[in-house]
């Protein structure tokens, strides 16, 4: 099914916040909040030139990874899903929670009349932000309006791309994300003996982000739980977000990551 004059109008956009970065800024200096700062760009700008279909816009605590040429295609939910799931286990690797939602919809993008600032602005842009505002937890939730051109397309896809993990699709028809594509994918190889370790070096720097940052929601999890700690606003992110880990990875495939990030294996 060709697009309609709707969706050729449309971009999808990742709306993505860098969690507790008021008190990053309250208690961390300047050059350590900068290199968190520059460190998620750089691993927005690598899929940048590696895809060159989509920019990165960033303010404060708010990153927007954005398509540039306007149009619905497969290709494009296909890759913002998946660079999503990758920058986001980039920050966690590096001990950075964030959260956001991806859109589409209207984002429009264009210079000032003097040339010097950038305005954007679009219903795609709202829809995301709303949507990560209600979430409570750690990860990357897929709006109706990203998947429902692509399930046109290609009807069922969805729900078998849920049977494989890719995603849970909740009863208000959100996607959460498992932003652990690597991890998926690599595991039966492993099993195996097809995966060569150390894992660090195994497919840099996306599997390696993706064990490290499995191991930093566990480690920050499990601190809770030493303070019995569970309903703390913090906390509850945290531990939302396990309980989500452990329902679309599985026992086995969970215990492997845990594994994983062992020295002998790391």
């Amino acid at each position: 099914m060709k697009p309609n004059a709707d969706l050729s109008q449309g971009r999808y956009l990742l709306f993505l916040d860098i969690l507790g970065f008021s008190e990053l800024v309250e208690t961390k200096g300047p050059k350590e909040i900068y290199s968190i700062i520059d460190n998620a760009l750089q691993a927005f700008g690598r899929w940048e030139e590696l895809n060159g279909l989509f920019k990165t816009i960033y303010f404060s605590d708010t990153f927007l990874f954005y398509q540039a040429p306007k149009g619905y295609g497969s290709w494009a939910f296909l890759d913002i899903y998946a660079i999503g799931g990758m920058v986001l286990s980039a920050l966690l690797a590096a001990g950075v929670p964030a959260r956001g939602a991806i859109s589409f919809g209207e984002f429009e993008v264009d210079f000032d009349s003097t040339g010097r600032h950038h305005v954007y602005f679009g219903k795609a842009l709202i829809e995301a932000y709303k949507a990560e505002q209600r979430e409570k937890w750690i990860g990357i939730t897929i709006m109706p309006s990203a998947w429902k051109p692509y399930e046109v397309e290609e009807p069922g896809i969805i729900n078998a791309f849920a049977r494989e993990k890719v995603w849970l699709k909740r009863e208000d028809g959100v996607l959460l994300l498992n932003p652990f594509i690597k991890l998926r994918s690599w595991y039966l190889s492993a099993l195996m003996g097809e995966v060569n370790k150390p894992y660090s070096q195994w497919d840099a720097p996306d599997f390696p982000n993706e064990i490290l940052g499995f191991k930093f929601l566990r480690e920050t999890a499990a601190s809770y739980i030493a303070k019995n700690d569970f309903t703390s606003p913090a906390a509850i992110k945290y531990h939302t977000t396990i309980r989500f880990l452990e329902c679309i990875q599985g026992e086995d495939l969970y215990a492997w990551g845990e594994q994983a990030a062992l020295p002998s294996n790391f």
